[in-house]
């Protein structure tokens, strides 16, 4: 049984480093660490919160000491870490050349026919390239065997037939491996060395664990011309480094392995006979050698440790209260170290647009958004620093005004010339030599009346000598003809030319709505080229024969918004004019900006939003089984985040042991393996606990409606226990109605039946689940507890008999733990997990569809083998043993209590008969005619 407190640690972040504070740390004092949501909540968690008290005698962690040693040096958001020194060790490497866990050349390594190699890892970053596994040295033999890599976040296979370089294959997966920084997962790649059609074939997948029995297919089969065998060889096996070889395919040098290794399994044969099994969990704590079950010694380079130091919170210390005793003999200082989300969601700051946001992140040599405030302003100041871009009015009264403009709801207001007025709105930009080799000049638009002319002008550097000509260029924006002209001019002091380089270009675009021009030019050596760009897209191109264009010294945009012939002047409004050079973003990039992103992932906005606002974000979940994000409106940066994690079902949490933010994707969700399994009946699950069979998350009635939609999309389950039929038909309506921020107005059929799948599990909820650390049976655990998280699978099994007959899965939405002289404890709040069973092809597991209504034909006594099963007029009828007996056995649930192993169906039509084994869950009763059969494990097509 462990001893109380358990091993704590703590340590600040100090002089570019994290320092122990173990020793101050109150160990009469719990230390509590709560992270997640709630099992009633959804969407994003708050930030994770702790708390623990510092001795403090010495006044040492008081901020505004000058005597103590860390004066200046902590303080507001002084970086902690808690956690602990427990359980099994693991591998801890951290890139260096003498890295990771080597065992000497064995027979047993020796896999020359089909492979099978499977690693438990967790990478600090795992789009590096780095190398993860080998038997590959080249530095006095051919001896190279085979090694697994990651290229770019792309697992990699390298093998060799003979040893030399030249017999060496690879082989790429065929989608990158989707997981967010510090994530656990283990990884998997097999090798059949002959497909039975002449040729080879590779596959990677991700799992869980080594041991895994279902894997996910990461991208598609690799097959490859012609049989092939791996080298046997002498080389030492190595995990989380290449000694001797750490190159990929093409030579280039990549890093060893960074982060954690727990396992490494190799099989001879695909899933076939176990050659290796190690597993750090058999080493000692701090040990540098020790032996695997298979009898294999390993030994650790310098650059690795076997260690079981858990981090469990990463965060920020607000404040430092002192808490002195009455006596005056004691002080201390009783901290509550925040995560960095506490900070992105402070203040009350204006927010900015996506395209605001975009620019900040960007180097344009001169940018005027032109949004400042003020209804009589003269001018708009530089987001870069430099002169403002000054407004006159020549005709007219009303002057522009500043803040007033719309060119979109989602982009701020800006500067709009008001009708009958005319002027000009003058900037000169700064001097740029990267901008002579190329130059880019946007603007956003927006006007629909009819008689309304501005004209664009943009002038180079030169001094309007014969010597040296002052081009510029003026593009004519004329809502009469509905179309852009484009005029190149060339100005000295004896000469001048001008011609017309484009015309009828931009028709549609005077529709009041928001539009982007962009004019570039790349000078050459006797020409320049030009190319014109209306939302993103280039409409037209041309070369200027004879004529070298210099960079931007002025852009100018005059308006002419005064009546005649009849047809009144109306507002126009622009923003945003921008100055790039050579190393500026592409039209489309800054079209797609101004457009807040529609159509965008939601992992690569929750991503995109971190960086621009100088945090850390990682995604786990497959990019393919993203939602997609409609437009990015102007608010708060945490509040964008939480909406992209909620179009897409997931987490969005902060990492446990940096930094950073995570977002945990569902397609992550869906058919896991459980992390642990608690069987109630050995104790492991401690008081309080009880099922919740309430109605706090039931949704029966659901609307959702597409932010900037037209009609919402309602989704409703008419009938059923769920259903909203009055009970005892149904349980009543249960209506609710949700806004997303989707990119179609399909998606909101999707995300209201996904919300509908959700709301109408019936089925008990365990809302909380509370495991004593010190217990001995639950200690024995500690390493699958400990590695949980928030999202992960936690199966429940030998459960009492009014809870139900089955085993249930629920999924961790947070937890809560509490260390200190008294208890060990960790709390989870969960949700039920049966609802995230998704169908799988070809999988013996997920791979069935059941059939849309059946029944027993007639009654059967408890202890029958043989069933008459009827199925609903019209439907499929269930596969038969004759046609179908690979398919065989398959578990059915009778009136959603027994499971039966159907082993044999007799017939091709309804009705069948089924040959069976009883009572497969414990229930085994005798059953009336008309009573329900169904999969007894129903899957559904995720999102």
């Amino acid at each position: 049984m462990p001893s109380l407190p358990p091993k704590l640690w703590a340590e600040l972040f100090f002089d570019d480093a994290w320092n122990p504070v173990t020793r101050d740390l109150r160990q009469t004092s719990a230390v509590s660490i709560t992270r997640g949501l709630s099992s009633e909540s959804s969407g994003a968690a708050g930030p994770v919160t702790g708390s623990c008290d510092l001795g403090n005698r010495s006044l040492r962690y008081a901020p505004r000491n000058v005597s103590s040693d860390l004066f200046n040096k902590i303080g507001r958001n002084t970086p902690m870490r808690l956690g602990y020194r427990v359980g099994s060790p693991w591998m801890a490497v951290d890139g260096t050349i003498d890295n990771g866990l080597f065992t000497p050349d064995a027979a047993a390594l020796d896999v020359t026919g089909d492979f099978d190699l499977r690693v438990d890892i967790a990478l600090d970053d795992w789009s590096q390239s780095q190398m993860i596994a080998a038997r590959y040295e080249t530095t006095s033999t051919n001896n190279r065997c085979w090694a697994l890599e990651i290229l770019d976040g792309v697992p990699t296979f390298l093998w060799s037939t003979d040893g030399t370089l030249a017999a060496r294959l690879d082989v790429d997966a065929t989608e990158a491996i989707e997981a967010y920084n510090g994530q656990r997962m283990a990884l998997r790649v097999t090798l059949d060395v002959n497909n039975g059609a002449s040729g080879h074939e590779v596959r990677f997948y991700t799992g869980r664990t080594v041991d895994d029995e279902e894997w996910t297919l990461l991208g598609l089969p690799v097959t490859g011309v012609g049989t092939t065998s791996v080298f046997g060889g002498t080389a030492v096996l190595e995990f989380g480094s290449g000694d001797d070889f750490n190159a990929d395919p093409a030579g280039g040098a990549i890093a060893r392995m960074t982060g954690k290794g727990f396992a490494l399994k190799l099989l001879n044969g695909i899933a076939g006979t176990v050659a290796v099994a190690m597993a750090t969990a058999n080493a000692g704590v701090g040990a540098t050698s020790f032996t695997d079950s298979r009898g294999l010694v390993w030994s650790t380079r310098a650059g690795a440790t076997l260690t079981n130091k858990h981090t469990r919170l990463v965060g920020e210390v607000p404040a430092w209260p002192p808490t002195r005793h009455l006596s005056g003999n004691d002080t201390y200082v009783s901290l509550e170290p925040s995560g960095v989300t506490r900070r992105m969601d402070a203040g009350n700051k204006p927010v900015d647009s996506a395209l605001l946001r975009y620019l900040k992140t960007q180097a344009p040599v001169e940018c005027w958004p032109l949004t400042d405030a003020g209804q009589s302003g003269t001018s708009g100041k530089s987001l870069t620093g430099g002169g403002n871009m000054r407004a006159q009015l020549t005709v007219g009264t009303d002057l522009p005004e500043w803040g007033s403009g719309t060119l979109a709801d989602w982009v701020e207001p800006v500067i709009t010339f008001k009708g009958e007025t005319a002027g000009g709105l003058t900037g000169a930009v700064p001097n740029s030599a990267a901008a002579a080799a190329a130059w880019s000049v946007d603007f956003l638009y927006s006007s629909e009346a009819p008689g309304n002319t501005g004209v664009f002008e943009i002038r180079d550097r030169g001094a309007g000598t014969d010597a040296n000509n002052l081009v510029y260029f003026q593009l004519s924006m004329d809502t009469n003809d509905n179309d852009i002209t484009v005029f190149r001019a060339s100005q000295g002091e004896t000469s001048s030319s001008s011609s017309l380089i484009l015309t009828g270009v931009g028709a549609g675009i005077y529709d009041g709505a928001m539009h982007h021009i962009r004019f570039s030019v790349d000078p050459g050596v006797a020409d320049s080229t030009w190319e014109m760009f209306v939302d993103g897209a280039s409409v037209g191109s041309g070369t200027l024969v004879g004529i070298v264009v210099k960079a931007v010294s002025k852009i100018l945009y005059n308006w002419s918004l005064v009546s005649g012939g009849g047809i009144s002047g109306g507002d126009q409004s622009i923003g945003y004019v921008t100055y790039w050079d050579s190393s500026g973003p592409t039209a489309a990039d800054f079209w797609n900006a101004a457009s807040g992103y529609p159509g965008e992932r939601a992992g690569a906005r929750i991503e995109r939003l971190a960086t621009e606002g100088g945090y850390t974000a990682t995604v786990a979940g497959e990019t393919a089984h993203q939602g997609l994000m409609g437009i990015q409106r102007r608010k708060k940066l945490l509040e964008l985040m939480t909406e992209a994690n909620k179009t897409n079902f997931g987490y969005l949490l902060e990492s446990r042991d940096r930094n950073e933010v995570i977002h945990r994707g569902q397609s992550t969700l869906w058919n896991q393996p459980p992390a642990f399994t608690l069987d109630f009946s050995s104790g492991v699950i401690s008081a309080p606990f009880r099922p919740d069979d309430g109605d706090k998350l039931t949704e029966n009635d659901v609307s959702v409606q597409r932010d900037g939609g037209q009609v919402p999309s309602r989704q409703v389950l008419e009938e059923g226990s769920m259903s909203v039929l009055d009970p005892p038909d149904g349980v009543g309506r249960y209506d609710r109605s949700y806004t997303y921020s989707l990119y179609t107005d399909d998606q909101a059929g999707h995300v209201a039946g996904m919300r509908l799948h959700l709301g109408t599990y019936d089925g008990v909820r365990y809302a909380r689940l509370t495991l004593d650390l010190a217990n001995e049976r639950v200690f024995q655990m500690i390493d699958s507890i400990l590695w949980a998280d928030v999202g992960d699978k936690i199966r429940l099994t030998n459960l009492p008999d009014d809870h139900g007959p089955d085993d249930v899965n629920v999924l961790i939405n947070g937890y809560t733990e509490e260390a200190g002289p008294d208890s060990w404890k960790i709390t989870f709040n969960c949700v039920p997990a049966e609802p995230w069973t998704a169908f799988v092809a070809d999988s013996s597991t997920y791979g069935r569809a059941d059939t849309s209504g059946s029944s027993l034909n007639s009654s059967a006594t408890s202890t029958a083998t043989s069933l008459s099963v009827a199925t609903a007029a019209g439907n499929v009828v269930w596969v038969d043993s004759t046609g179908f007996a690979a398919e065989f056995p398959f578990d059915v649930r009778i009136n959603g209590g027994e499971v039966v192993r159907v082993t044999a169906v007799s017939g091709t039509a309804s009705p069948q008969t089924f040959t069976v084994v009883r009572g497969v869950n414990g229930v085994q009763v005798a059953h009336a005619a008309s009573e329900d059969v169904r999969l007894a494990h129903p899957v559904y097509f995720s999102l």
